[in-house]
């Protein structure tokens, strides 16, 4: 196997043309000279052939039939992999548009439409459906309009409002969770038992910050303070001094109970964000509003504030204002780092597109934001750099990580019994990796995830969407960092709803999640009594479980990324014209620079 690289000049190979699909056009420009690998074969540059909706063997009509979406032209689309979708109107964009240049048509926002269709997922997602029914079953074919302003059939105003409703009480639940702790207290192992630990009532008192004598916002952001990212800690310290001092259960509950209403808050902004960003699939924001990892890890720690930052940068970027979106963005990396993989993701569509401006834009503020977050909070010319990455090189293996596993595999050692037979003498009895070592096998396993990146970016047949790019960046850097916590999925709920995933595959992710959290608790509150605990051997399948979901996860957003069809933004299930990259900011609609081919 060799490669090559082409220019935005050259054709990829491929077989005929599609002989299934409706008959084109006699106006319209002549088709291309064959279909992509990815199957999508428009009949005219400027807009999706609806032909490629066929994926599950269901016949597509040529106009004549009375069902299916009726389509401005006179084209109709029967129901896709046995959906019942009403017949709603949708105007696709003049044929006689300008052809897009970027592999992928434009659709409806290169021309416009005569009706702005929302997308309905009650009636093309077979989770929602089936949960639909709870509140009278799936939408009518008049709320996919989005013309009214309040009510059912609400445009994005009215979903937002719904959205927020829900993403209260969906934390509301995650407060519920945490009820024997507010009661009890924040003791351990209880905490454990109970699985209602929370980084928040706990630093509050082991930092001291109900003292009469509090530690200042230097002091807790330096070494030995709260061992949060600097916004973070931040924000914690400001909530500590606005609900005043004090010790015991009753301040810890109280400022428990008052960061709980400002993650609520940062939890309402992001909704906000991603439904406006979504353009025609605001209920897309539902992957954040109602996701159970919310109720898990959602009043663990302040990582809902990074969430809010990356969805306001992502609205940003959509809305073709890098440099506010980098602004946020460099917000969210100094409440949580993780999140500066997306900036990869950018980097490699620059170089795709060979657009460098607008990367140039979006890269620069997000890290001087960053920087200067670092410099005005913490002491010192250095920003506290050196001292955290001493920190960060001499950490071992923390919970959830992959690099525990040969810890947990000694701890894991059977009993001395004749049935292990040989595996007695070879099991291995070592005390894991030292921090050198896993410092050592991150750097290598992070290089690894953004090689990887760099190629998906640039291999596939067309240019991938930016949300399912930095899907796989990000969860590919979860996956190999020294510590996942319980909570540190949900930076990825953004990208989820943006990449327009399945509620199967949502569930599915959250399922590992869901098991994890309890396995987690049990095997910390092992160390108090094993004879209730959780053993090693359990933690271990419960951990490697967790990042198989998120694997599943980020081999969703591949197939989307190898194969349109399975993309529901640009190729939509209910026939409407699909789009570039509603996301994809001031690469949406550019041509290809350079491109990666496999021969």
């Amino acid at each position: 196997m060799s490669s090559d690289v082409t220019g935005p000049g050259d054709t990829p190979p491929g077989p005929g043309p599609d002989a299934d699909g409706p008959d084109p056009d006699p106006g319209a420009a002549p088709p291309p000279s064959g279909v992509t690998p990815s199957g999508v074969t428009p009949a005219d540059p400027s807009v999706f052939d609806v032909s490629v909706l066929d994926t599950s063997g269901t016949s597509v009509p040529d106009g004549s039939g009375s069902s299916g979406v009726s389509v401005a032209g006179g084209t109709s689309v029967a129901g896709v992999g046995g959906l019942d979708i009403d017949p709603v109107e949708v105007a696709l964009p003049d044929v006689t548009a300008p052809p897009a240049t970027g592999g992928i048509a434009l659709g409806a926002r290169a021309a416009g439409r005569a009706v702005a269709v929302l997308d309905r997922p009650s009636r093309t997602d077979p989770i929602v459906r089936q949960a639909s029914n709870v509140v009278g079953g799936p939408a009518g074919r008049r709320m996919a309009l989005g013309r009214a302003r309040f009510g059912p059939g609400g445009g994005l105003l009215w979903i937002t409002m719904v959205l927020t409703l829900l993403a209260g009480l969906t934390l509301g639940l995650a407060l519920v969770e945490k009820q024997h702790c507010r009661n009890e207290g924040w003791n351990s192992p209880d905490q454990f038992w109970h699985a209602c630990y929370s980084d928040i009532p706990v630093l509050y008192g082991s930092a001291g910050l109900g003292r009469h004598d509090a530690p200042s916002l230097v002091s807790v952001l330096g070494p030995g303070g709260l061992g949060q990212p600097p916004l973070a800690g931040a924000a914690m310290w400001v909530m500590s001094r606005a609900v005043g001092g004090g010790e015991g259960a009753g301040p810890a509950r109280t400022f428990f109970d008052a960061s709980a209403v400002l993650l609520a808050a940062a939890l309402a902004v992001a909704v906000a964000a991603i439904a406006a960003a979504s353009r025609r699939r605001p209920w897309d924001a539902a992957h954040v509003a109602l996701s159970p990892v919310l109720v898990t890890g959602g009043l663990i720690s302040y990582d809902l504030l990074a969430v809010a930052f990356l969805s306001l940068a992502l609205l940003a970027w959509s809305r073709r204002q890098p440099l506010l979106g980098g602004l946020l963005l460099g917000l969210g990396i100094a409440t949580r780092p993780v999140v500066s993989v997306v900036i990869l993701a950018v980097l490699v569509l620059a170089v795709r597109t060979g657009r460098s401006r607008p990367f140039l834009l979006f890269a620069l503020p997000a890290v001087l934001a960053w920087l200067a977050v670092r410099l005005v909070l913490i002491q010192g010319w250095s920003a506290g750099l050196p001292d955290a990455l001493k920190t960060w090189r001499a950490s071992g293996a923390g919970y959830g990580s992959l690099w525990l596993v040969p810890h947990l595999v000694a701890q894991s050692q059977p009993d001395k019994l004749k049935v292990w037979g040989v595996l007695e003498h070879v099991w291995y009895r070592g005390s894991g990796l030292g921090p050198t070592t896993t410092t050592m096998c991150m750097v290598v396993a992070l290089v690894l995830v953004g090689l990887a990146t760099v190629f998906l970016g640039l291999a596939v047949v067309d240019r991938p969407r930016l949300a399912h790019l930095a899907l796989f960046a990000v969860g590919g850097t979860l996956l190999v960092t020294k510590s996942v916590p319980v909570q540190a999925g949900l930076v990825l709920l953004p990208l989820i709803a943006l990449a327009g995933l399945r509620w199967r595959d949502h569930l599915i992710w959250a399922t590992t999640e869901l098991v994890y959290f309890v396995g987690v608790w049990l095997y910390i509150a092992a160390g108090s009594d094993p004879n209730k605990g959780l053993p090693a051997t359990v933690y271990m399948i419960m951990m490697l479980a967790r990042d198989g979901g998120i694997l599943w996860i980020m081999t969703r957003a591949v197939k989307a990324m190898r194969d349109p069809l399975a993309d529901p933004v640009r190729v939509p299930v209910d026939g409407s014209a699909g789009v570039d990259d509603p996301h994809g900011g001031g690469f949406e609609g550019s041509p290809d620079a350079l491109v990666i081919r496999l021969v």
